[in-house]
């Protein structure tokens, strides 16, 4: 039997999600989120688009600088003992603040990775694997990636329903604080 994946964010979903007429979901705020990117589905292409050369053609939202702006990734690990944690952080940055956040993540990860067992022997190459892969790839300078696409729309979406109040019960899921910068052309986002 295939697993299913989320719709909004591609996760495997093992056990539980959400359904409804949009898709499935792996949990709430993927399926508001998948909402938010239905709703845009209405808003004329052109303005996607428009919207989208802004963005990465704006200034860094980091350093001030001149674009192309992309969401590019950081990956970390952290341990102790027996306990291990790992994440992604997205962030709207040109490339040269964005490799600058992938070098410190992957200090991070090299210093205080590996001090668990079993996960930190196992998800420190691995999540250093992937800073390096950032740093010395990373998304096509020429091109919007297929993220900030999504993150255009998730605005776009959560624009156009505000201004047809269709989400009266609850607020848009807000961007990570970091891509919620120097977005002014998407309305309103919260800064952190």
């Amino acid at each position: 039997m295939p697993v299913a994946k989320c719709n909004y964010c591609d996760s495997s979903i093992v056990f539980g999600g959400r359904s409804d007429p949009t898709g499935r979901y792996c949990n709430a705020k993927c399926q508001q989120s998948g909402h938010l990117v239905a709703i845009a589905k209405e808003v004329p292409a052109q303005e996607i688009e428009r919207l989208l050369e802004e963005v990465r053609h704006g200034t860094c939202p980091r350093c001030g600088g001149p674009g192309p702006l992309d969401v590019h990734k950081s990956y970390q690990v952290w341990s102790a003992l027996v306990v291990t944690s790992w994440r992604s952080n997205l962030a709207l940055s040109c490339k040269s603040c964005a490799t600058k956040r992938q070098v410190g993540a992957l200090a991070l990860s090299f210093f205080v990775g590996w001090w668990g067992v079993p996960w930190g022997l196992l998800m420190t190459p691995i999540q250093i694997g992937r800073n390096l892969g950032g740093i010395f790839g990373g998304p096509d300078p020429s091109t919007p990636s297929a993220t900030l696409r999504k993150f255009v729309l998730l605005h776009a979406g959560a624009n156009r329903a505000k201004s047809q109040s269709t989400f009266k019960t609850t607020a848009p899921p807000p961007l990570p604080p970091s891509l919620g910068r120097g977005i002014p052309s998407l309305g309103h986002m919260p800064r952190a």
